[in-house]
């Protein structure tokens, strides 16, 4: 399976050259593995793990000797090393998986809010940073592990937003289902990845790809509904097939 040869492979780095970085903790295993099943090269993958690693070192680094609004606090250093230091941005137009998919966001530094919280999730991992990621219908955050958590809204270069602002902008949602505004676990951040390449492949119309994809959010998080539903709606119709009109009886 290609997941778990990606995660293999990623894990075996530290033990092939001694300058590697540390193997890749649970979430970032799940985001690469599901970067390599969604086709990323494997050079391209170490690569990536490589420069969340530099960009660990920059936080880090950040933190110990940065600005006033850096110093001691991980969450400025990370913001301020991701968005003022490197440059990265948003995009919010463009649906393209390679907006969303570790390697080419990295590479652009532009991604969507999957994309920059996919950087934040590892970047913070590799560091020792507690953040979850957290969805709500159509979007996706990053939140902290604090006594009074903060919800990082990377569409906004970090902002922490109130929860009220995000149940005024994308709710009213399920309270009781869906696993919405609640911290996810790698394998939930991973379908998300899934429920993403599902919808592109659904608007390319490429139907058969896209129930595969949604077949695999569900996979990972069976509490996805919206999965289950575009995957339904994307299965192949079964048409009768036209038969011939009857010979006469002879």
């Amino acid at each position: 399976m290609a997941a778990a040869a990606a995660a293999t492979f990623l894990a075996g780095l530290s033990s092939c050259r001694p300058a590697a970085p540390p193997p890749p903790g649970p979430m970032a295993s799940a985001l690469l593995a599901t970067a390599a099943e969604l086709g990323a090269a494997p050079e391209a993958l170490v690569q990536s793990w490589a420069e969340i690693d530099r960009i660990a070192t920059r936080v880090e680094g950040r933190r110990r000797s940065g600005g006033a609004e850096a110093r001691g606090d991980e969450i400025a250093a990370l913001t301020a090393v991701v968005f003022d230091d490197l440059g990265f941005v948003r995009e919010v137009d463009d649906d393209d998986p390679r907006f969303f998919l570790l390697p080419s966001v990295l590479a652009a530094r532009r991604g969507s809010c999957l994309g920059l919280g996919a950087v934040y999730l590892m970047v913070a991992e590799r560091i020792g940073l507690p953040l979850d990621g957290v969805r709500v219908p159509g979007h996706f955050f990053v939140r902290t592990r604090e006594a009074s958590p903060r919800n990082l809204e990377l569409l906004r270069r970090g902002e922490v937003m109130p929860d009220a602002w995000y149940r005024q902008k994308y709710g009213p949602w399920p309270e009781d289902g869906g696993r919405y505004f609640i911290p996810l676990s790698a394998a939930e951040t991973s379908a998300i990845f899934w429920f993403n390449a599902g919808n592109f492949a659904r608007g390319q119309g490429d139907l058969a790809r896209a129930g595969r994809a949604y077949q695999r959010g569900v996979a990972e998080a069976p509490d996805f509904p919206e999965a289950h539903a575009m995957g339904a709606q994307s299965a192949p119709r079964v048409v009768a097939p036209v038969l011939p009109p009857a010979s006469p009886s002879p």
